[in-house]
């Protein structure tokens, strides 16, 4: 199913005959949300369009470029709801994804089908104190999906960091979230999140993206460091990138 694309325009330089000869590739996120974002390698041999439209928040379309034909085809649709207890219930704050189809295509499932949570308590620190000793309280997840090359493959997940394992070579990530870097920590960014892989994953790349999407989703959620400024952040940044992917097409027109 192809669709047309909300951010990309096609670059007037070559791509590349393919994939790098190194072992992982970085899939750089353009910005932190992970409702409006392009993820996608240097060259865009890989490249990865998540969109939400403003007029459709309960509607998340991820779609795949295709270097032959320039175009897009649907990956995944994901249908966003509210979390258990949320009673605001407001369109614009559906973040967690209830349900979701692959390619477009047969009757959308429960995410728990495809992406199976696993709950663990991690060990609190006995040295700290108050809210601190709290925070040490949060759950360590772990969350499995099968690929489409029929592998079992392993999230690992907490506040610091997530990682992704498959089940036969648990001892080495085969893909690894890496988050922004801020001046000063909470200023401009300096370095934008991407995600590592390794290049034995390609054959199952469009699972392993969705399944991303959804695990980090949850992590965020879940972090007792998230909060409103958080959510807020996220939504400006999600309106800054749209501005500015117009300015570049509007730039673009007039060449």
């Amino acid at each position: 199913m192809l669709t047309n694309s909300v951010y990309h325009i096609e670059p007037t330089r070559s791509s590349g005959s393919g994939l790098a000869s190194s072992k992982t590739q970085k899939l750089v996120m353009t910005t932190t949300s992970l409702r409006n974002v392009v993820l996608a390698n240097a060259s865009d041999v890989l490249y990865y369009e998540v969109v939400t439209p403003v007029w459709e928040r309960h509607l998340t379309r991820i779609s795949r470029l295709d270097g032959k034909t320039q175009g897009f085809d649907t990956v995944a649709e994901l249908l966003n709801g509210h979390a258990p207890g949320d009673v605001k219930g407001r369109e614009e704050d559906a973040k967690r994804v209830m349900a979701f189809r692959m390619y477009g295509g047969g009757e959308y499932r429960a995410v728990d089908e495809f992406l199976h949570v696993e709950v663990q308590p991690a060990r609190a620190d006995s040295n700290a104190k108050g809210k601190e000793r709290e925070k040490t309280m949060d759950e360590f997840r772990r969350a499995w999906f099968r690929g489409k090359d029929g592998c079992k493959y392993i999230w690992c997940a907490d506040t610091e960091r997530l990682e992704l394992f498959r089940e036969d070579c648990t001892n080495k990530p085969v893909a690894a979230f890496h988050k922004e870097r801020r001046f000063l920590h909470v200023l401009r960014i300096s370095q934008y999140p991407y995600l590592e892989i390794d290049a034995s994953t390609i054959d199952t790349l469009d699972y392993l993206v969705v399944s991303f999407l959804l695990v980090e989703r949850l992590r965020r959620e879940h972090d007792d460091t998230s909060g409103s400024q958080c959510a807020d952040l996220e939504d400006a940044e999600d309106q800054s990138h749209r501005e500015e992917k117009t300015t570049d097409r509007t730039l673009t027109s007039q060449k």
